[in-house]
């Protein structure tokens, strides 16, 4: 079974999503949620392609907007982002790019 890394950045974009939906009661559920993906990654680390410039692989949190960003490096999945899908693809990139 694979290690799973959160990198810094990854960790402040879940407390600050965390933060934005426990005002609407839905912090422990965005959690849970989160859990579930990087449960079904680490045991299937390939399960989508890598399509972000080429290493980076994305899977979309169940029920939310949020995507959960990731490269998969040895032994280990190093979480690079967790961000709302529905921004423009170009600021996403960025962000992404700017964390490897």
């Amino acid at each position: 079974m694979m290690e799973v890394v959160i990198l810094s950045g990854a960790d402040s974009d879940m407390d600050e999503i965390y933060s934005h939906v426990e005002e609407s009661e839905g912090g422990e559920r965005f959690l849970l949620a989160v859990d579930r993906e990087l449960e079904l990654i680490r045991n299937y680390p390939r399960l989508v392609p890598a399509s972000l410039l080429g290493k980076v692989r994305r899977v979309r949190i169940k029920r939310t907007q949020y995507g959960l960003f990731y490269t998969i490096q040895g032994n280990r999945l190093m979480i690079i982002a967790i961000q709302d899908l529905r921004q423009n693809p170009v600021t996403l990139g960025k962000i992404i790019q700017e964390r490897l």
